[in-house]
């Protein structure tokens, strides 16, 4: 029997149409298709804001600086 198999990720709607003798084996075949088919294109560093004065470091160096300014 023929299954057409749809699913979302992020809004985006994917559809896998699979051959199978119940809809379990359809959806191990989904899973089969997902696994085998799925590639990764890449991965990237994305370098987070940094806030001015918010560090533990830089607020104790300020406060040694202004401590010694007295």
């Amino acid at each position: 029997m023929k299954y057409l198999i749809k699913i979302e990720i992020n809004d985006v709607e994917f559809q896998i149409h699979t051959e199978a003798s119940n809809e379990r084996e359809a959806r191990e075949n989904v899973w089969e298709i997902i696994r085998t088919k799925t590639t990764m294109k890449s991965i990237e560093t994305i370098a987070s804001p940094k806030s001015e004065g918010n560090s533990l470091g830089k607020k104790l160096a300020e406060g040694i600086r202004s401590a010694l300014m007295l």
